[in-house]
């Protein structure tokens, strides 16, 4: 009898239904991993890189530059090619006063090909910066500002920065006025201005702009320092200052005009143990630092050490030659130290620089509400000149130049300073136009 041949047994179906379920799975988890390597080589820095430049260019719009330049360092770092991540981080070294990094970016960005009018028009912003508008760049500048050019902030704010650079701060103050009236919810240049007013020696319009861009930009450090400052220098009220040194110092605990305006607060009200706190924390972050270590001194005088107190003093000497304060200071020592003799020429400098700033302030708020006025330009240039202020006094006395070229007090008193510092040709020449000399 014949067998029946032999049919392998099928698998029963639970079995078959699990190793498909087993295959389906594997597969899904392959292509899930493909996806998700495809998104972290492809996807995922496209997406940082996109998330970086939007993130730069909202804080660039909040003049928030060290912000806007982490986020541009970023998406460099994604792109190395891109051009206009190379153009924007050429206008935020810029801004931030870092010009030679600001040409590289820019020559980056024009070999990436990015847009040549616009490349053009940061070129002639930086030269605006480094050496003052000036000439056909300051001409071109000003008619683009007021033909309202689409980036007519970004123009104003150098223009800004150039005139002050350049030791010009009347011209920048009408600069700040078209800016202000123009973005009147922009911090920045109510901070320029009060900034630019405290050089003036105008303190209570210094402290309206100060206050203006704090409500504009609240714990903005820049008005908080301000503000700090010019309630210790103005008011001599070390409580009210050391308020705002104190919220400065919670947004930014290192800042060293916090540290050094904690330390001055403190030993004014006669806490010199906390004042030290303060003071060594900064100079542990920079030993030379003059203020810190002639705040130092002053500590050390008070607690009657005169000799370590002259020595910090004479530290801070080299980098504060032209600070009435400093030269109180020495004058005080060297008269507890016994030394008259020493101490009186300190003290008569002292004087003298304090009358000069304080006429010049007043000359300067004179010139504010005349600005074409050549005279007071050249009495405040021959003012600092008096003093030893010499670069500060060679801008004012050319600004006077500016607006009258044949203006001879300005040529004679340019001519005398060229003579004391061994320049013949450029004494002559003065000497020449003020008509010293046939």
């Amino acid at each position: 009898m014949a067998r029946a041949p032999i049919v392998p047994a099928s698998l029963p179906e639970p079995k078959r239904a699990r190793s498909r379920i087993r295959f389906s799975v594997g597969l899904a988890l392959v292509l899930m991993g493909g996806l998700a390597w495809w998104g972290y080589t492809s996807a995922y820095p496209d997406w940082r890189a996109d998330r970086a430049l939007r993130a730069a260019q909202k804080a660039s719009g909040e003049s928030d530059y060290d912000a806007a330049r982490e986020h541009l360092q970023v998406l460099l770092t994604i792109r190395p090619k891109s051009a206009q991540g190379h153009f924007l981080l050429a206008r935020n070294s810029r801004q931030s006063d870092n010009l030679m990094t600001a040409a590289k970016e820019l020559r980056e960005a024009k070999n990436a090909g990015w847009a040549r009018d616009e490349v053009e028009l940061e070129e002639h912003l930086i030269e605006a910066q480094e050496s003052g508008p000036r000439g056909s760049n300051e001409k071109s500048l000003h008619a683009l500002v007021l033909a309202r050019h689409p980036a007519e902030r970004v123009i104003l704010e150098a223009l800004v920065k150039g005139y002050l650079n350049a030791h010009l701060p009347i011209a920048a103050m009408k600069w700040l006025e078209i800016w202000i009236d123009r973005f009147p919810d922009d911090w920045l240049p109510r901070q320029r201005r009060g900034e630019t007013l405290v050089t003036l020696n105008l303190p209570d319009d210094a402290r309206a702009d100060f206050l203006k861009s704090l409500e504009l930009r609240p714990r903005n450090p820049a008005a908080l320092r301000g503000l700090g400052q010019l309630e210790l220098r103005d008011k001599r009220d070390a409580k009210a200052a050391g308020e705002h040194f104190a919220a400065l110092l919670e947004v930014a605990p290192d800042d060293k005009v916090g540290l050094l305006g904690m330390a001055e607060c403190l030993r004014m009200q006669g806490d010199s143990a906390a004042a030290k706190g303060y003071l060594d924390r900064l100079l542990a972050r920079e030993p030379r630092h003059a203020r810190a270590c002639l705040e130092y001194a002053a500590i050390q005088a008070e607690a009657g050490r005169p000799v370590e107190a002259l020595d910090l003093a004479k530290r801070a000497e080299v980098t504060l030659p032209d600070e009435p304060e400093l030269h109180y200071r020495l004058g005080a020592i060297f008269s507890q130290l016994g030394q008259p003799e020493l101490a009186a020429p300190h003290a008569a400098r002292s004087d003298l620089l304090g009358e000069a700033y304080r006429k010049t302030g007043e000359w300067a708020r004179q010139l504010l509400q005349d600005p074409s006025n050549t005279e007071l330009r050249y009495q405040i240039g021959a003012e600092l000149l008096r003093v030893g202020r010499d670069e500060t006094a060679v801008a004012w006395l050319s600004t006077a130049l500016l607006e009258k070229p044949d203006h001879q007090p300005s040529h004679r008193a340019l001519a005398a300073y060229y003579r004391k510092i061994g320049d013949a040709p450029r004494s002559a020449q003065h000497r020449r136009l003020g008509g010293s000399e046939k």
